[in-house]
């Protein structure tokens, strides 16, 4: 008996198709769109993943990120009033004065810079420094040194105590479409509120014999630092000269409290923050 040949090796070709000659690589096919419920599923597959593809594919490619940087001088638009009592001891018995102190307006700086994301969100951080010399307004009740229970009033002005304010604000922006020549900005987040104020601790006076009268001759003071977490919103505009230079205008509103310890025990209670106006040097890149 005659043996057969053996059989060729089979493969995972579907039927019908042609073996790839010798020596000439096996061509791939494309996607199988026959009919059928298979069918359907691919094509529907396909023109998903193509309008997929045509969305996401040019918003990559278009999503970039600009980094700005923010230079100002301006005012701190806002007067802040507190007021502290203080109570003693005076020939033994019981005295106490008020200090009353107006923050008014005053220059500050502010520098800040951020990145801009695709889409107009973008995320910065700026700080602000404010130091003025703010008045005070003492008023004083002091016992007699003879006659108990007869107290005489005083009162006095000091030209001002030394206030200085420095800000950290952590700002959400959200840039406005305006043009390649003008950026409009609002934003808004928390901010971080550093205190340092001069309060009164103690007045002197003068008096004579009979004693009946006082006369108010200055105060003594103490530096005392606090700080707080409080919130600002605002607005920024620029206008640019060249892709990166340009100038603009910032306002922003910030609002905190903060508690000044006391020297001898106690906390005063006093308002950070207010309107800020200011304008200066915009740099993009």
């Amino acid at each position: 008996m005659t043996p057969r040949p053996p059989a060729p090796p089979r493969t995972s070709s579907p039927a019908g198709a042609r073996a790839a000659p010798p020596g000439r690589p096996e061509r791939r096919r494309g996607p199988d769109f026959r009919g059928g419920a298979a069918g359907r599923h691919r094509r529907a597959r396909f023109r998903v993943g193509a309008l997929v593809g045509a969305v996401l594919l040019p918003a990559a490619a278009g999503a970039q990120t600009e980094g700005y940087i923010d230079l100002n001088g301006g005012i701190r638009a806002t007067n802040t009033r507190f007021t502290d009592r203080v109570q003693f001891t005076e020939f033994r018995e019981d005295a106490e004065f008020s200090a009353a102190y107006d923050v008014g307006d005053d220059t500050m700086f502010d520098a800040g810079g951020g990145v801009r994301l695709a889409g107009g969100l973008g995320f910065g951080v700026a700080a602000s420094r404010f130091e003025t010399r703010a008045p005070v307004s003492v008023d004083a009740r002091i016992p007699h040194p003879f006659h108990f229970g007869r107290h005489r009033s005083l009162t006095g002005t000091e030209p001002g105590q030394t206030r200085r304010e420095t800000a950290v604000h952590v700002e959400v922006r959200w840039f406005i479409p305006t043009g390649d020549r003008v950026a409009l900005a609002v934003g808004g987040g928390p901010t971080f509120f550093s205190v340092r104020q001069d309060l009164v601790t103690g007045i002197s006076y003068d008096h004579a014999y009979p004693y009946n009268e006082a006369t108010y001759t200055g105060v003594s003071a103490t530096a005392a630092a606090a700080s707080a977490v409080g919130f600002h919103a605002g607005a920024d505009v620029g206008f640019f000269f060249s892709d990166q230079i340009g100038v603009g205008a910032l306002v922003r509103y910030s609002k905190g409290s903060v508690d000044l310890p006391r020297e001898g025990g106690g906390m005063v209670p006093a308002d950070a923050g207010g309107l800020h106006v200011g304008g200066g040097l915009r740099l993009r890149f």
